[in-house]
């Protein structure tokens, strides 16, 4: 059961663009540009990295899914940690019942159907985005309105921003810390209220979970639901349009 989402306070807003492209995307990403008519402008804001909040409050998020180990899914279970997991249908297979335990406090989302870059030419993005609505909404009885690029590739392209309208995106969500190997990574020297942390699903993933928790709260911060603080288009309040300065960390 998937939780609705909480009615927006009016202090939250959400962190746009600005924290800039995987490295090497920035160039590539013209290659998807296309010109969209104003007729026909996309709804979809650019990419979030951050949620500006006063709630002391951050948001674990899962790429992936290729390894699905028991000892995270326990970790998870056992705190209650609402996880944000940005699936690829191919690396999911039959793994329902994992998922779905992994996110019963979160949510699945979308992260591709092969995990093709979004900055080539000849990804089809139609496929990528759209075919893992349908497969997921099946699968999981939830459609996701979040996507996140592989790679953080082309995230505010039109192309990309426009499909993902067509398909039922509202959210293209990237990240401000970054969480693998034992090590953390931040944009701006710390997690603050709002961060949104990059993982994956590894090996190791039940250690940087703990690890995770750990940092979030050593900033006086909790874990929180992704989904109770990113609004749908049709109530989103105003995006800050301001780039923060910050510079994404890696991947």
């Amino acid at each position: 059961m998937r939780r609705a989402v909480a009615a927006l306070a009016g202090s939250i807003l959400i962190f746009s663009t600005g924290f800039g492209a995987q490295v090497g995307s920035s160039a590539t990403e013209k290659s998807v540009e296309t010109v969209v008519p104003a007729r026909e402008k996309v709804q979809i804001p650019k990419s979030v990295y951050r949620i500006k909040t006063k709630d002391k409050v951050a948001f674990i998020t899962i790429d992936d899914g290729i390894y699905k180990t028991e000892n995270s899914l326990a970790y998870v279970k056992a705190n209650k940690l609402p996880i944000t997991a940005f699936l690829s249908s191919w690396t999911i297979k039959d793994s329902q019942k994992y998922f779905d335990e992994f996110t019963q406090w979160g949510s699945v989302q979308n992260h591709s159907a092969t995990h093709a870059s979004f900055a080539k030419k000849s990804t089809d993005l139609n496929h990528e985005i759209c075919y893992v609505q349908k497969r997921f909404a099946k699968k999981y009885d939830w459609r996701p309105w979040m996507l996140r690029p592989p790679y953080g590739a082309a995230q505010d392209s039109q192309a990309v921003r426009k499909m993902g309208e067509k398909c039922g995106i509202q959210q293209i969500v990237m990240w401000d810390a970054s969480i693998g190997n034992g090590r953390i990574h931040y944009a701006d020297s710390s997690l603050k209220p709002g961060s949104i942390i990059l993982m994956h699903f590894t090996k190791s993933l039940k250690n940087d979970l703990e690890l995770a928790v750990r940092k979030i709260r050593e900033a006086g911060l909790e874990p929180a639901n992704l989904d109770d603080y990113l609004p749908r288009i049709t109530s989103a309040p105003a995006m800050l349009s301001v780039r923060a300065g910050l510079t994404q960390p890696a991947r």
